[in-house]
């Protein structure tokens, strides 16, 4: 991932977020809203793109944001909706009060994952690995059977 082209027009900080920084955009959408991003940080006073402003706004700095670890229940609800959704990070963070889409996918990948699969549970069909490995072998055998018999 590169900078966006509006980066290297203007001379636009990078980097880490000053105190400041976030002070400013933090009173400038408490008074006025969002709105368009390219337009607040100018508006806001900051040398930043409008993209930095919207993510340091949604990932960190929104009043609803709930931080820390995820409750059992947020877990449970996450391996439900990903059974109906899959990797829909959005749509199952909307059903999640506070958490954003990037946290929820990280969790996923780092801890659900695993848990699952040793609950013997495949964390992509959602069923017992049993019955899943027992499918997967069959279409394997099957095939390799198909090409034993055309040599």
């Amino acid at each position: 991932m590169g900078r966006h082209s509006c980066c290297y027009k203007q001379k636009l900080r990078k980097g880490l977020w000053s105190p400041e920084e976030d002070e400013k955009l933090m009173k400038h959408i408490t008074k006025y809203g969002h709105g368009c991003w390219s337009s607040v940080p100018k508006l806001a006073g900051l040398q930043r793109c409008g993209k930095s402003c919207r993510l340091r706004w949604i990932n960190y700095l929104r009043p609803d944001l709930k931080r820390g670890t995820f409750s059992d229940q947020e877990e449970n609800l996450i391996i439900e909706l990903h059974a109906v959704l899959g990797n829909r990070w959005s749509q199952i963070a909307a059903q999640l009060p506070g958490r954003t889409d990037n946290e929820i996918k990280n969790l996923w990948n780092s801890c659900i994952k695993k848990k699952l699969r040793q609950r013997g549970i495949d964390p992509v069909t959602h069923k017992p690995l049993s019955e899943t490995e027992t499918q997967t072998d069959a279409r394997e055998d099957g095939c390799k059977g198909h090409r034993r018999r055309r040599r």
